[in-house]
């Protein structure tokens, strides 16, 4: 039997000096939740400093054999001075015992003896388990003690969920605020997907089709890459498209996060084009990444592939490749602006082109990491006279930018941001515009009111709730210390107010002065959306408890109209145009299935009285998200996995609404994924040409008549290839959907019990 979580205590002394009797056992003075952490206990009544400091007084009790509390008064806790913002999370991940929030007897995993081969999506789920297993580790608990914990049971959050991808060393782990974790507290879905597919084999030849196109592609495009400084010119397309591409970002990007001059840009812009030989290999590099931050959305070519992939995306994918190249020769010693706003740049592209994902996490904590040694949470004016106002302002800029690129990225992979303990005395960055800030002497610049709009009002705004936003992820992905109802009610009135304090929306008017003009729908839209979900993630695990309870139902209720207010505002913008959103964050994902899960959870417990008329509607608000997803599928040319849960979580909630249905729904969430791999496979763009338009410094280092060899083998493909042709034979299972199958037939889905 394993030993792991048991702990033999040996006593210091001989044997000739053992006593005849057994010792007396120490009577435990210290609360439940102190004995339990090992830690000192004041014992103060009711509740005492240490729970009290941690949100969760009223989880805070005395075990009935211990001797009574010390009474004494309360101390002035740190939110009764008023010398410290409310918003700074009270119990952050270094005081966690562990690295991971776990000692060795807490919240040990069980493990699945005889599992050698654990899945590549695993599902972890942390469920309360009143048995014990650590001999003489867990005073016993009364009958008045569990009674106590069971009526606290509906005040606390359901499990945390952790989800883990791989095995062995090879893991990837995703944590609560992760879209797909709602997936661990849905069973019922995961079965409905893996009967679906296993009944429906229409996915499989397709996908081998596009990841056989995808292969051949990813090997010809290797040599594209430039070599030397000189050849970076080569990867720069005709002036039109770069003026498109580049007016298209500050029009966009730039209203958000400010990393760029305006006018230091355009100068060094129209210097470029009068003598291109004469520029700096750093400007090119930034433009570049301007472009690819923008081109699957303005791409001409954007509805042609290859493999799964848009030509847009691939020429993007090279530009990052080409400035990634470039920025690793650089000197560390010598550092200046441009290369910090590379830096910023180079991470924006990676998130909104969707490359190497799986790093997007540590490679935003590692520019923040490299911010931090350059200072840049520090007060600029601690340098004095040393720099410029210029370059005071920027490194503001960039230092709120950085940080708030990586809280979203943080929340979207379910991890504590960087930023939560950083003690940093930055200021806010001034609400002016780009022509204000003058990049040699001039006066001082005074920030403008709230209310009027400029070029830098997202990040002035925005900078409003970071410390909430902040604290806000480290608790909903806090597995050590689970979330308290009145701890949520407090949060969302916390959310309420700041979204109350943005400012109005402006409707556009062509003939308004365009320095008039209010801010824009998407820049608005964010600043909305950033808080709005927030009102998911704390809701979400009181809302997924299957229970008639009050507090559940006004949970679940929450977390709909919440879903439903962010599809809403997403469909609007993309009616508009502005469908870079959609590649840059995952609300709609999140939105839709939280949708689904919650109507499932409110009709499988009977309490659907509210629900039964407005089931329909919500379900429109899910047809709307597969709708964006299919955007973005035309966009990038990937995305299957999001659009195929999405469109299977409704599939199982219009079964349930009509179980005679089932067989039918099953069918056509199959059928919906297909026809967006047909769609895709059908517009593949020749070899060739994609080559010519995208590998312009691989043409010249091969000969034309090599080339034609190396694609004549190539499969062509258009429009004209019907299903039948790819459904002749069944792949084996173990050929199917490349890239993730664990993700599309959960054959490797497991979940775990942890111990407390």
């Amino acid at each position: 039997m394993s030993s792991a979580g048991i702990r033999v205590h040996i006593p210091a002394f001989s044997k000739a000096d053992a006593p005849e009797t057994a010792r007396r056992k120490r009577k435990t003075l210290a609360c439940y939740t102190c004995q339990r952490r090992k830690v000192r206990c004041d014992r103060v009544q009711p509740a005492c400093g240490r729970c009290r400091n941690a949100g969760q007084a009223d989880s805070c009790f005395y075990d009935g054999r211990s001797a009574q509390p010390v009474s004494h008064p309360r101390p002035a806790s740190k939110q009764d001075t008023g010398k410290r913002s409310p918003f700074v999370p009270s119990v952050g991940w270094s005081g966690s015992p562990a690295l991971g929030g776990f000692t060795s007897t807490e919240r040990r995993p069980r493990t699945l003896e005889g599992d050698q081969n654990v899945g590549t999506w695993q599902l972890h789920g942390a469920k309360m388990d009143s048995s014990s297993k650590h001999n003489g580790e867990r005073p016993a608990l009364q009958a008045d003690v569990e009674e106590f914990l069971a009526s606290k049971q509906q005040d606390s959050a359901s499990p945390e969920t952790a989800v883990f991808r791989g095995k062995n060393f090879r893991t990837q782990y995703y944590g609560s605020s992760n879209p797909t974790s709602i997936v661990a507290h849905f069973p019922e879905l995961r079965s409905f997907m893996k009967d679906t597919i296993m009944q429906h084999t229409s996915l499989p030849r397709v996908q081998r089709e596009l990841k056989a196109s995808w292969v051949r592609w990813k090997a010809a495009k290797a040599a594209g890459l430039p070599l030397t400084d000189s050849e970076l010119l080569h990867l720069v397309p005709d002036r039109d498209i770069v003026d498109r591409l580049v007016r298209f970002y500050f029009d966009t990007f730039e209203t958000m996060y400010r990393i760029l001059h305006a006018p230091s840009f355009w100068e060094e812009y129209r210097l470029f084009w009068e003598d291109r030989q004469a520029v700096k290999p750093a400007f090119i590099v930034l433009l570049l990444l301007t472009m690819a931050t923008v081109s699957c959305v303005s791409g001409a070519d954007s509805h042609k592939y290859i493999g799964d992939s848009a030509l847009s995306r691939e020429r993007a994918v090279l530009w990052i490749e080409a400035s990634e190249w470039w920025l690793g020769r650089q000197s560390q010693k010598h550092v200046y602006v441009t290369i910090w706003q590379i830096r910023c740049l180079l991470l924006l592209a990676k998130q909104v082109n969707i490359v190497k994902k799986k790093r997007t996490w540590t490679v935003a904590g590692t520019l923040l990491r490299e911010a931090m040694s350059a200072g840049f949470h520090r007060d600029p004016f601690l340098l004095a006279g040393k720099v410029t106002f210029f370059d005071k302002e920027m490194r503001r800029r960039l230092w709120t930018t950085i940080t708030e690129m990586e809280l979203l990225i943080s929340i979207d992979r379910g991890m504590p941001s960087g930023s939560a303990m950083i003690p940093s005395d930055n200021e806010t960055v001034l609400n002016i515009d780009d022509e204000d800030l003058p990049t040699e002497g001039g006066s001082t610049p005074v920030s403008k009111p709230w209310e009027e709009y400029t070029s830098s009002s997202f990040l002035h705004i925005s900078s409003a709730s970071f410390s909430l936003r902040v604290t806000l992820n480290s608790r909903v992905n806090d597995p050590s210390s689970p979330l308290q109802y009145e701890e949520v009610l407090d949060y969302e009135e916390m959310i309420m107010k700041e979204l109350q304090r943005l400012p109005p929306r402006v409707e556009a008017d062509e003939n308004q002065d365009p320095g008039q003009k209010g801010m824009s729908a998407m820049a608005r839209t964010l600043l909305d959306l950033q808080l709005r979900q927030f009102l998911i993630l704390l809701h979400a695990p009181f809302a997924r408890q299957k229970s008639n309870n009050p507090r559940n139902a006004v949970s679940r209720m929450v977390c709909l109209n919440a879903a439903a207010s962010i599809l809403d505002q997403y469909s609007q913008l993309t009616k508009s145009g502005d469908l870079l959103p959609l590649l840059l964050r995952q609300d709609c994902y999140r939105a839709a299935l939280i949708i689904c899960h919650n109507l499932y959870t409110s009709i499988t417990i009977q309490n659907n009285l509210v629900l039964s008329s407005n089931s329909s509607l919500f379900i429109q608000y899910v047809e709307d998200a597969l709708t964006m997803l299919e955007d973005r599928i035309t966009l990038h040319g990937t995305g299957y996995t999001h659009y195929w849960y999405i469109s299977a979580a409704c599939a199982l909630l219009r079964s349930t609404l009509s179980p005679a249905e089932s067989t039918v729904q099953k069918q056509q969430a199959i059928d919906r994924v297909s026809r967006q791999y047909y769609r895709i496979l059908g517009a593949q763009e020749d070899f060739l040409k994609a080559k010519e338009g995208i590998l312009s410094i691989g043409l010249s280092k091969v000969n034309a008549t090599e080339d034609q060899m190396q694609f004549s083998e190539l499969p062509l493909l258009d429009g004209s290839m019907s299903q039948a042709a790819f459904l002749q034979t069944d792949p084996a299972s173990d050929e199917f959907y490349f890239g993730d199958p664990a993700a599309w037939t959960f054959d490797n889905l497991w979940s775990i019990e942890q111990l407390v």
